[in-house]
């Protein structure tokens, strides 16, 4: 190259490599670290499905979750929480939407719809002025059912990472079944049959939230007009990451005998060395099976009942955990 010595032609050819260096850091150094430098309007991860509540029952949906691109003082980060939810138009009678979490709860009054909603989440994290995303809903309120689904105690599981979980399906009353379906989504690796409402599998992980622990609702839906559609049972779902020490020594105080048409609410029970993650379910029943209505919480071990005739059950009641579970026979009377 006329003009050019070799001193000069490798210089120049290091100020292009140079040169095209730092255009490439510059690209990808911005593509790799945010989406962009704005916050963001927030984006739907898990939205709210078709709701079916039923005149005169306590009501709560799924908590729709939305995330967000928030960018502050040279920082970016997904943020999760602190937005703003409002729906439109108004939601039927006594039910009412948490403008924190986007939740909709309540016992509604009146019987209409399904009709169509909008929930808005705002994004006023960190700088404000995100920007907003919609929610559709269809919400509908169904007559009083005469499908009633019961676990009769069994409604609990507390396991950890890696280990198998087999849960009955509810017992339905009043009705027969066309489906069953589970809100919010299970963890992964676990999964319910529709057509018979068995839950198995092995969890994967301990699913959306920090905890682990859920209040989950079972659906059993029946569409024949006559027996008036659908019944929610809630169970309870603990995943831990690792097995926690087994709970030892379950035992229950004297219980004392319920009376016929009266409320009854047994003493806790104790453990003699307590442990984590702990639930209580019934694993087997005596002849006779336990009478309607007859409900135990699983996460205090406590009894509830109201018989409506006298007489005698016997069954066994766990406090279980990922590591293990310890039992105790119970006996109540109504007289």
């Amino acid at each position: 190259m006329p003009g050019w010595n070799s001193k000069r032609f490798a210089a120049y050819g290091l100020v292009l490599a140079l040169a095209g260096l730092s255009a490439g850091l510059q690209v990808g150094c911005h593509k790799a670290t945010k989406p962009d430098d704005l916050t963001q309007p927030p984006t739907v991860v898990h939205g709210i499905p078709d709701i079916l509540a039923t005149q005169g029952v306590p009501f709560a949906s799924v908590t729709p979750q939305v995330r967000a691109w928030v960018y502050t003082v040279g920082v970016g980060s997904w943020v999760t929480s602190g937005f703003s939810f409002s729906v439109q138009p108004a939601l039927p009678a006594n039910l009412t939407l948490n403008p924190s979490t986007g939740q909709i709860t309540g016992t509604p009054t009146t019987v209409g719809g399904p009709s169509t909603y909008t929930i808005s989440a705002n994004n006023s994290v960190g700088n404000g002025g995100g920007g907003t995303v919609t929610i559709p809903v269809s919400l509908g309120v169904q007559a009083a059912s005469a499908v009633a689904a019961s676990f009769a105690g069994t409604g609990a599981v507390s396991t950890a990472l890696g280990s198998a979980v087999t849960l009955n399906p509810p017992t339905v009353t009043g009705g027969t079944p066309t489906g069953f379906g589970v809100a919010p989504a299970l963890p992964a690796g676990l999964e319910l049959n529709p057509d018979t409402g068995w839950i198995s599998g092995t969890p994967t992980n301990v699913g959306n939230n920090t905890s682990g622990n859920y209040l989950l609702t079972v659906t059993a839906t029946n569409p024949d007009p006559t027996q008036n559609g659908s019944a929610n049972v809630p169970f309870v779902l603990v995943v831990t990451a690792t097995p926690p020490a087994a709970p030892l020594g379950l035992s229950y105080p004297a219980l004392g005998a319920a009376t016929v048409g009266s409320p009854y609410t047994s003493p806790a029970p104790t453990l003699s060395v307590p442990a984590s993650a702990v639930v209580y379910t019934v694993i087997s029943v005596a002849t006779p099976p336990l009478p309607a209505g007859l409900a135990l919480d699983a996460n205090t071990g406590v009894i509830q009942w109201t018989p409506a005739a006298a007489g005698t059950f016997t069954f066994t009641v766990a406090a279980s955990n990922g590591g293990g579970n310890s039992t105790f026979d119970v006996t109540l009377t109504a007289n």
